[in-house]
């Protein structure tokens, strides 16, 4: 019964009418052009409600209409924005439980844009479209079905965002026929027709490259932004990394190749899908090495070796009874350019056995060798730099730092981008003499989420206090990644007018994120015919494997790996790294090694050659050993 009382009083009219709203004044532009944002005024500042768009009568819109809630801090202004369709509209003010008040009416105009775009593009092509619009915030050019529908899936620019009345827009991956079309908000306001063809790519590589190794493939194709070629199994699985097209156009790329035998292929992958493909066997590998059958405990000695050579290929000597995944007494990376390799004998004598051990974990030879007591009563030989030679005639120092998001971590409460600053100030001031030709690289420190790398200081002579000045200026950018192959591709650039040897410091905290090749980069340095000494310090390295890749690099570099846990530990490896490095033979026997001005050797008296480089050109010095004596030598 209550709920027929409540309709009889409705029908009778009770409840028809709202009460009036309050007396508001709106002013608006007598007319605007569709989709714009426009103002309008009205009186009394202290009105409470919301002001809207209507149709022209007041009655609502059949879409939602645009509408902005008074304000008296605003000073009798807000904004609305005006529908799309042209033609005459009402505003009204509307306060809450009463009827719509104010109305006014205003005229909205039609709005033109004109498109220019290819009439053709290959698909994943990169196009650049000019265009006159509005250029609304929420305006989009667009690729587009034949009609001009929009596709969510395909890409899309904001005209707002260009400064110079283009975008830029990727081809979608389909073939067919496309418009590019300019619309505001669902309406099409210009379009031009545009032909997406096929693409296809070539691929040229050997028919069969050997495990574990890495080979270079040439390619033809469209070199779209982030097409890239890598290696696919049997199984359809990927199994070596992307390399990217656009980082060598013109030696191709090189892929690792696993050490996996059996047939794989090779891809060329745009936006998703492969462009081109060829077939590539994986062929067993073999290795030999050579050494004399007894080293002295605590001596270096060579081993001669025939291998593939790899990236992280290394020789191992574990003890006689040690199974072959156990961690080996001493170890040596080999370097491609040197058929010979050097590694100092462990201390305990005994049954040892040297393994070749490839970077993905492979034996390819093993040879026993045993380790004998070292001389009783052996001379002592301590060799030191000659500071005044300082580092050869012609010869100019490169410094690359990491400034990188990962410099921000902190380390005994400082940034370990500050204790890497400081320790460069200590180089630049104590350790490279002035006027020495000297260039300061650094990445990290300009963009976040950026590959970028600076040369900051071109080469000149080193004034001191001017480098500590750029020195400190520099500041990690947070996000910021590391481009170390990008860093070294540069030193042949940087350094491209100096007649004698180039000596390189990389300082870094981290691994390669920017899909670059550090090893490639190098070994194109080195090749390249420029005399260079790449040397890398490791600052708070953890990961093992990550320190063992960072001395691979180093052997490729004719440089040294010094690792760096701590601030003390950086500032002697900065100081150590520049040291010059020396062989000692007996004979034609290498004996031992080292660093000018580090620590001693105990050797059996007799004569001995010390052997060194200087600007890429090998001097020796003769000198006896006498025993239980300490002999000092001085590299000239």
């Amino acid at each position: 019964m209550q709920k027929l009382r409540v309709i009889s009083l409705l029908a009778a009219g009770v409840f028809a009418a709202l009460p009036a709203a309050a007396e508001v004044t709106i002013t608006p532009p007598a007319k605007v052009p569709v989709g714009s944002e426009f103002e309008v005024t009205y009186a009394p500042a202290d009105a409470k409600g919301l002001i809207k768009i209507t149709a022209a009568d007041g009655s609502a819109l059949e879409k939602a209409a645009s509408y902005s809630y008074t304000d008296p801090k605003k000073n009798s202004k807000l904004k609305l924005t005006a529908p799309l369709i042209p033609g005459s509209y009402g505003i009204v003010f509307k306060e809450q439980g009463k009827e719509d008040a104010g109305l006014v009416t205003f005229e909205t105009s039609p709005v033109t844009a004109t498109l220019s775009a290819p009439e053709s593009a290959a698909i994943g092509e990169t196009i650049a479209v000019k265009f006159e619009g509005p250029s609304y915030p929420k305006d989009l050019i667009v690729f587009a079905s034949k009609d001009g529908a929009r596709v969510k899936r395909l890409a899309y620019a904001f005209p707002s965002n260009s400064k110079d009345g283009s975008v830029k827009l990727r081809a979608p991956m389909e073939p067919g026929e496309y418009t590019v079309a300019y619309l505001m908000s669902e309406v099409i306001l210009a379009k031009v027709p545009i032909t997406i063809g096929g693409a296809a790519a070539t691929l040229d590589a050997p028919d069969k490259v050997q495990a574990g190794s890495t080979t270079d493939v040439l390619w033809e194709g469209p070199d779209n932004t982030g097409d890239f070629i890598t290696l696919y199994d049997n199984d359809g699985k990927r199994v070596s990394g992307h390399a990217y097209t656009g980082s060598n156009k013109e030696g191709g790329v090189r892929i690792e190749v696993p050490e996996t035998l059996g047939k794989y292929e090779l891809r060329y992958i745009s936006g998703g899908k492969t462009l081109g493909s060829r077939a590539l066997e994986v062929i067993p590998v073999s290795a030999k090495l050579e050494a004399s059958d007894e080293v002295t405990a605590g001596f270096v000695f060579e081993i001669k070796w025939d291998g593939p050579g790899n990236r992280q290929d290394r020789i191992l000597m574990h003890s006689g009874d040690a199974a072959g995944d156990s961690k080996p007494a001493v170890y040596a990376f080999l370097d491609p350019e040197n058929p010979v390799a050097t590694m100092t004998a462990p201390d305990e004598p005994g049954d040892y056995i040297l393994r070749y051990h490839t970077g993905k974990g492979a034996f390819l030879a093993t040879l026993p060798i045993k380790v004998v007591p070292a001389p009783e009563k052996p001379g002592k030989l301590t060799v030191h730099p000659n500071t005044a030679a300082g580092f050869g005639d012609g010869a100019a120092v490169e410094v690359i730092l990491d400034a990188s998001g990962s410099m921000l971590q902190r380390q005994d409460g400082k940034r370990r981008i500050e204790i890497a600053k400081e320790t460069l100030v200590s180089l630049v001031t104590e350790t490279i003499p002035a006027k020495t030709p000297i260039a300061l690289r650094v990445f990290g420190h300009k963009e976040a989420d950026s590959c970028r790398t600076d040369l900051e200081v071109p080469l000149t002579p080193l004034d001191p206090a001017k480098m500590v000045s750029i020195i400190g200026k520099i500041e990690a950018k947070n996000l910021a990644k590391t481009p170390i192959a990008a860093s070294l591709t540069a030193v042949a650039s940087d350094l491209s007018e100096v007649p004698g040897e180039r000596i390189v410091i990389l300082l870094t905290d981290g691994e390669e994120t920017c899909d670059g090749d550090p090893a490639l980069a190098i070994r194109k340095l080195r090749a390249g015919g420029t005399n260079v000494r790449v040397n890398i310090v490791g600052y708070a390295i953890e990961d093992e494997d990550l320190r063992q890749t960072f001395e691979s690099w180093a052997t490729l570099g004719k440089g040294r790996y010094l690792n760096a846990p701590s601030a003390d530990e950086l500032a002697k490896a900065m100081k150590r790294v520049l040291a010059l490095p020396y062989k000692v033979y007996k004979g034609d026997a290498l004996v031992a090694q080292g660093i000018a001005g580090e620590g001693n050797h105990e050797l059996p008296a007799g004569d001995y050659t010390l052997r060194f480089e200087r600007n890429g050109e090998t001097l020796s010095k003769p000198l006896t050993v006498i025993a239980e004596k300490e002999v000092e030598a001085t590299i000239p």
